[in-house]
């Protein structure tokens, strides 16, 4: 890769420190989003039936807050890698071939991912919502919670790759000392995820009974686990 020009840099738009090197849209970026899209729409045709009656309009309803749920969470991964890709504009192969397989995660991941966030909403409401959810089995939710541990282990990996990626090219693309920094955040931010995964992958293997439920609450950690990292990151941070 040609090392990004002076020129080229100093046309770049500038959000929070960071040089905005890839806000025209690549085809890779193009494919990305357009995957997530449809990601998003099976979420939505995954319901079994259009309701015929107002009592099933009703009914169906109960899975609003578990659809909602969802949508953001995979939202919230595409805005990770659009994010990604308007700091860095990377077409390198490494990157497309991340690009891609983050995109086959998602299509494998969203049903789990709903699977969990009803299981979740039926639990609160006692019932009352997520009606597709009921009478799971020790080894059913040993299952879920597996499948879904392992869903963002992988989702890590590909993260911390696409990171360390960007980074092996810090000189091409003329990446600032605050730029390197904020990089090697977001690593240290994807590893607490991959490690947290892997906790929850191990007690949903190793644990039984209502153990097993934790398999899922450990993600509610992460909210401290950041907020933490980001307190003591901050500390030693360059200026932007």
């Amino acid at each position: 890769m040609n090392k990004l020009s002076q020129p080229f840099l100093d046309s770049c738009n500038r959000e929070q420190g960071f040089i905005m090197r890839g806000e025209n849209m690549t085809r890779i970026e193009t494919f990305v989003d357009a995957a997530f899209a449809f990601a998003i729409t099976m979420l939505i045709i995954s319901v079994d039936e259009i309701p015929s009656s107002v009592e099933g309009l009703l009914l169906s309803a109960r899975d609003i807050p578990a659809f909602l749920a969802s949508a953001i969470q995979i939202g919230l991964i595409w805005h990770w890698h659009s994010v990604f890709s308007r700091r860095f504009g990377l077409q390198d192969g490494k990157t497309i071939m991340l690009s891609m397989a983050l995109v086959m995660l998602v299509l494998v991941f969203i049903y789990p991912v709903k699977l969990v966030f009803m299981g979740l909403f039926s639990w609160i409401s006692s019932g009352y919502l997520s009606t597709g959810v009921g009478g799971m089995q020790e080894s059913d939710l040993t299952a879920m919670f597996s499948y879904f541990a392992i869903g963002f282990l992988v989702l890590s990996t590909i993260s911390l790759l696409l990171y360390q990626n960007a980074l092996s090219l810090r000189s091409s693309l003329a990446l600032t000392e605050y730029e390197i920094y904020v990089c090697k955040t977001e690593l240290a931010n994807w590893m607490i995820i991959f490690v947290t995964a892997t906790i929850s992958l191990s007690i949903a293997q190793l644990a039984s009974g209502l153990w097993i439920t934790w398999a899922g609450f450990i993600y509610f950690s992460l909210a401290f686990s950041a907020r933490i990292l980001k307190r003591k990151r901050e500390k030693g941070a360059p200026a932007p």
